[in-house]
């Protein structure tokens, strides 16, 4: 028995090396950013002049995070190479980049601005989160 998240029953993405290396790009971005976060919180969070050094809570939920974020990558980097979880792969891509980018935009709108770094992550998740809707769309299955 094969469990696909899709609502195509027996259905894949069309095969396209556009959707192939934007899901490759998306799993090593999102691996490298959420494996060295898990592993190295004080010192990634640092790199954005955040200091989480001293509240073990932030850590933990930084971690928790970061995890999740690891958990994407892989799912991204796997529906790359096997059609049958592409689909989710890439609708799971979408969500988290688009997710991430919102909650930035939402806080700069409330808290104001952030730092640069802060700033260019917003636009690239936000960029990330386009661009895999676009390819989400044009490369869906049929509805046959």
């Amino acid at each position: 028995m094969t469990f696909v998240l899709s609502p195509f029953k027996d259905k894949v993405m069309n095969n396209s090396k556009a959707l192939k290396t934007y899901l490759i790009i998306s799993g090593l971005l999102l691996s490298f950013i959420g494996g060295a976060t898990l592993l190295m919180p004080v010192e990634m969070k640092a790199s954005a002049g955040i200091d989480i050094a001293s509240n073990i809570s932030v850590i933990n939920d930084v971690r928790a995070a970061s995890a999740m974020i690891l958990g994407v990558a892989i799912l991204s980097l796997v529906g790359a190479f096997n059609p049958k979880l592409t689909f989710s792969a890439t609708l799971s891509t979408i969500l988290l980049f688009l997710s991430l980018g919102a909650g930035r935009v939402i806080s700069i709108l409330i808290d104001g601005m952030p730092v640069e770094g802060l700033l260019g992550a917003t636009g690239l998740e936000l960029v990330l989160g386009a661009l895999g809707a676009v390819f989400f769309k044009v490369f869906q299955p049929s509805h046959k």
